[in-house]
């Protein structure tokens, strides 16, 4: 029987273009040491004004991260593979319609080998048990053999201490990953 595989879509496959659309409506780099691990915490009080203007489609034209692409091919030769995302947006519930439809597109443009039960949209990710995760939330990786925490602007401050008391190895890319799986 093959080992299941969790990979994590935002931050560990693709950074999308959030980050970029947020900048450009508040007109300045958003400090993630104010902001934590929500970006759209830098609109302040114009978060309402933000998500109201429209459907936000924080994919489109985002590159998938270097080598993910054939590594996940790769490990979808070996493994069971699941891509589990939430689709839920803090302060913007009434987009999540629109976050799921775009969050598939954009797996289905990219990971076309993936099939269609390969996706899963999940907030609490410890509802299913996985051999490995791969994800760039701690708080994902409380369980399974091997764990790996994907390194991403929300993740800095957790030192290699938190990590190795909790059997976590970080990762900066993925041929790292590919060296530990594959």
């Amino acid at each position: 029987m093959k080992k299941r595989i969790m990979i994590d879509m935002d931050d560990v496959i693709t950074d999308g273009t959030f980050r970029k659309q947020i900048e450009e409506y508040i007109g300045e780099e958003i400090d993630t040491d104010k902001t934590g691990y929500y970006l759209q915490n830098a609109l302040g009080d114009r978060k309402e004004e933000f998500f109201r203007k429209g459907p936000l489609n924080m994919y489109e034209d985002a590159p998938l991260k270097e080598d993910a692409y054939e590594v996940i091919n790769a490990l979808n030769e070996v493994y069971d593979v699941y891509l589990v995302t939430s689709y839920t947006i803090p302060d913007a519930h009434y987009q999540e319609g629109n976050h799921l439809k775009y969050k598939m597109e954009y797996l289905q443009k990219h990971l076309p080998f993936l099939r269609t039960e390969q996706i899963i949209y999940l907030n609490d990710k410890s509802l299913i048990d996985f051999d490995i995760r791969i994800d760039d939330s701690i708080r994902h990786l409380s369980k399974g053999e091997v764990l790996l925490l994907f390194d991403a602007y929300n993740n800095q401050k957790i030192t290699k201490e938190e990590l190795d008391a909790k059997n976590i190895k970080r990762v900066m890319n993925w041929q790292e990953i590919a060296e530990i799986l594959l």
